[in-house]
């Protein structure tokens, strides 16, 4: 990916899990040695039953750094009278500098 763009991830939920069960969903990006950048939750992410997506502003782009961001959802869900935390495996993401490395406006 290249730092700058907006693009939008999504993750595929595993054969079984309906994410739509999820009261909360986090999705967090972070350096590689695991320093937050950026978490977008609520109506920052779109869930359905098998999947979650989000949308990265050119901002939030901007402030990856050049070589790779860690990525990972966490969500929070009912079982039973018990709130439980449960989070996916940490997916690694190759950034790169853009040519033109600033937001764009159109004229």
């Amino acid at each position: 990916m290249f730092r700058g763009v907006t693009p939008t991830y999504t993750f595929i939920a595993p054969d079984g899990l309906d994410m739509t069960l999820a009261t909360q969903v986090w999705v967090t990006f972070s350096t590689p040695d695991e320093r937050e950048i950026l978490t977008k939750t609520g109506n920052d992410v779109t869930v359905t039953e098998h999947t979650v997506q989000v949308y990265l502003t050119q901002n939030e782009t901007l402030r990856f750094p050049t070589s790779k961001v860690k990525v990972q959802l966490n969500w929070i869900y009912q079982d039973g009278l018990k709130e439980k935390r449960a989070s996916s495996n940490k997916f690694v993401i190759n950034t790169e500098n853009n040519l033109k490395n600033e937001v764009l406006y159109a004229d």
